[in-house]
């Protein structure tokens, strides 16, 4: 299991179609390993439904807020796995590193995360993605 740092994202906006929520906006995630700076670019068009939290546990975490931040972290898990460009487990770990850093506590991080793996690990790659996101995103790394 990787540490990923230093999460940083622009802000956008979206707005709701067929109970999923459209990015309007190009925005960009960056983030680092200590060794790698990872650069993910998310296009107008890209469309996710959050983070799936059924909302019978949505009072222990919510799938969507008015936090473009907090919601960018689930965008970001929805990006690694339309696109399968890092293995399904770095994109979970990166988005329980993504929860740690915008101050989520360990044990929802680890709960949110515990579900992805139980439940949506099934959804991975572009042959999976529903939405047809793939081409809606731009990843980049760079040595730091």
């Amino acid at each position: 299991m990787a540490s990923f740092f230093n999460y940083n994202v622009t802000p956008f906006k979206w707005h709701k179609v067929d109970n999923l929520y459209q990015i309007d906006d190009k925005f960009t995630i960056t983030f680092d390993d200590h060794k790698d700076r990872y650069i993910v670019t998310i296009l107008p068009g890209f469309r996710t439904d959050g983070g799936s939290i059924p909302k019978i546990f949505q009072w222990f975490v919510k799938g969507w807020t008015d936090d473009y931040v907090y919601n960018s972290v689930f965008v970001l898990h929805d990006a690694l796995y339309s696109t399968g460009c890092v293995h399904r487990l770095i994109a979970d770990d990166m988005l329980r590193s993504g929860l740690r850093d915008i101050g989520m506590d360990r044990l929802h991080a680890s709960t949110v995360c515990w579900c992805v793996n139980t439940f949506a690990s099934n959804h991975y790659g572009p042959d999976n993605d529903e939405n047809d996101n793939a081409d809606f995103v731009r990843f980049q790394i760079t040595s730091l």
